[in-house]
Order: structure tokens, then sequence, then C-alpha cells
């Protein structure tokens, strides 16, 4: 692979997606705690994991989006209202409605019981929109640091 054609906002905007994949996947997102005992649920799981699995699944394809067209140019990808920036913020914002749909069906678990994974995606999620949009825009990431 030649990664040397993977510029700064590719490495942030795919280690991002990166990291809210591990968080959906294995950090604790609802935390209860009886006693000694604790139960935790991931992202994609109860309650409503489809919206947490629709979250990854589009993060995948993100992140496949953005490898695909830098490391394999010459392969047309289909782009969701014209380009590849554009798309790329236009699935970020699909993960973000996808986490929101999660949170509104159970906003009295949510906050009674959020564990360090809730908030850590909540974080995540917005430094993902932000980003894309800002690449979608032709801005740099990073304020008054160009592109390499």
């Amino acid at each position: 692979m030649q990664l040397d054609k993977l510029s700064r906002d590719d490495y942030i905007v795919g280690g991002v997606t990166l990291l809210l994949l591990i968080d959906l996947l294995f950090l604790p997102w609802i935390s209860v705690s009886v006693g000694p005992f604790t139960a935790s649920s991931s992202g994609t799981g109860s309650p409503d994991g489809w919206a947490g699995v629709l979250a990854v699944l589009v993060s995948v394809a993100l992140l496949a989006d953005l490898v695909v067209e830098r490391l394999s140019p010459q392969t047309t990808v289909p782009n969701w209202g014209g380009g590849r920036e554009a798309t790329r913020f236009r699935l970020s914002v699909v993960i973000a409605v996808c986490l929101v749909l999660k949170l509104i069906f159970h906003v009295s678990d949510t906050f009674n019981y959020a564990g360090f994974g809730f908030w850590v995606a909540i974080v995540l999620t917005v430094v993902l929109v932000i980003g894309t949009f800002r690449l979608s825009q032709g801005r740099a990431l990073l304020k008054g640091v160009g592109t390499v």
C-alpha cells in the first residue's frame, strides 16, 4: 500500500471514524450497578441496538470510501451529492442521526446509566461531523495548517 497518498486530514478522519467504531463495538454505553455486580451494554447492544449497528455499518462505509479514493484513485465509486468529501460529510451526518435516535429513544435510561463509551461517542461524532464538513467546504481540519 502507498500510505504516502493519505493526507493529514485523511488520517484524522479515518482515525476518528476508527475510534468511533471501537467505541460502538466495545466500550460500555449503558452501565448498571447493583451492589458488587455491574452489567454493561455497548453501543450496538440494548436498548435500540439497531441504531448502533447502522452507525457501525455507515462508519465502515465511510472508512472504505476514504481508503478506496486515496489508495485506488482509478476505481470509480458512486458519490452522494457532489464529490467524495461531500459524500463523507453526509455519511458522518447519518452516523450522527443514528446515534441521536439511540439517545432519543431512551433519554432517561441513557443519562441515568450512561457509560464511558456514550460520552466518548458524543465527542467523536461531533469531531467527525465538523471535520468532514470542513473538508467538504475545501478547508483544512486544523486551523492555520494546510493539508499535506
